[in-house]
């Protein structure tokens, strides 16, 4: 693991391999290695718990999808995914894609959220002796209740759960939390909020952060320079929209103009750290940070640092603990 200050990376490989490398506090990249791979498998996330650093992953069995965990050893090494006990596997009634997974620690407590085939949002809870509970829709009733959702996102902010989703019926991105009382919130539209950018187009991935008592959120559209931060106070007051690529320059950093495909967000000491995988025929990552003072760093090649030339990502997931 990174360490303090350091941020933990887990990468899906474009055949189904699962990647491990690490950012430490210098600055400096762990080197990447392989953890296994599977035959197939539709969606990962990670979170750190303890000290330990804890993989979900959604795998395919037969007609169904099976919901995985592993955790890994103090020595490094990762045990094989099992079933996380007392989830039922899904019913696939349609394909799946990436980022149908999000976790985050709240307390002692494993949240998980995905996505049925349905397209609805899930939430279960990891009980203190190790089985989770039965899944529950997030926040079933109002006006988006029976939207496909697209992509989602989970935070712990101020030692409660908050979530969004990306839906594309609305071309929009949604935001609930739950309340002490286990009542999600009704869904607001964060657009209604945080205004419309210039260059919206279509939203295809969402990740957020917890700091405190605030939320920060990432959202990346369908255009080649469409990318966005917004802030959630703990009024629940949205910032206007940042323009990401504006303070970081894809373009310095090797983007080709292609569309930047998946991002993970993670608080990392105080700071937003943020890696966008890219859907060109390497693999691209970049990462940036954009400290706490609303500062940004120019972007790099998260390949310049570490040896990924045996694999193309096409996803990642990313924690610090």
């Amino acid at each position: 693991m990174a360490g303090n200050g350091g941020l933990d990376l887990l990468v899906q490989g474009a055949n189904w391999e699962v990647l491990q490398t690490a950012r430490y506090a210098n600055g400096k990249w762990a080197p990447t290695k392989h953890l296994f791979k599977s035959g197939f498998f539709y969606d990962f996330t990670d979170v750190v718990q303890n000290g330990r650093l804890r993989l979900f992953i959604e795998q395919p069995t037969g007609s169904d999808v099976t919901l995985e965990e592993t955790t890994q050893n103090p020595d490094g090494s990762w045990p094989a995914p099992t079933p996380m006990p007392g989830l039922a596997p899904v019913r696939v009634t349609s394909k799946p894609t990436r980022n149908y997974l999000a976790a985050a620690v709240v307390g002692t407590h494993v949240h998980l959220v995905y996505i049925d085939t349905n397209g609805r949002l899930m939430h279960t809870m990891e009980q203190s002796h190790g089985t989770w509970t039965a899944p529950d829709q997030v926040a079933p009733g109002g006006a988006y209740r029976n939207d496909w959702f697209e992509s989602l996102s989970a935070a712990s902010v101020g030692g409660g759960l908050q979530v969004a989703a990306v839906d594309q019926i609305h071309r929009t991105v949604l935001h609930t939390a739950l309340g002490t009382n286990g009542r999600w919130t009704p869904w607001s539209n964060v657009l209604s909020w945080a205004g419309t950018p210039r260059h919206w187009g279509m939203p295809i991935r969402v990740a957020m952060a917890g700091f405190g008592s605030s939320l920060q959120m990432v959202v990346l559209t369908n255009g080649q320079v469409a990318q966005y931060h917004t802030i959630r106070s703990p009024n629940g007051h949205w910032s206007s929209w940042d323009d990401i690529n504006a303070r970081v320059d894809f373009n310095r950093a090797g983007f080709i103009g292609t569309v930047l495909q998946e991002v993970t967000a993670v608080n990392v000491a105080g700071n937003l750290q943020l890696v966008f995988a890219s859907d060109d025929n390497r693999g691209t990552l970049f990462h940036t940070t954009r400290y706490a003072n609303g500062a940004w760093t120019q972007a790099t090649l998260v390949q310049r640092y570490t040896n990924m030339s045996a694999w193309r990502p096409a996803g990642v997931a990313g924690s610090s603990g």
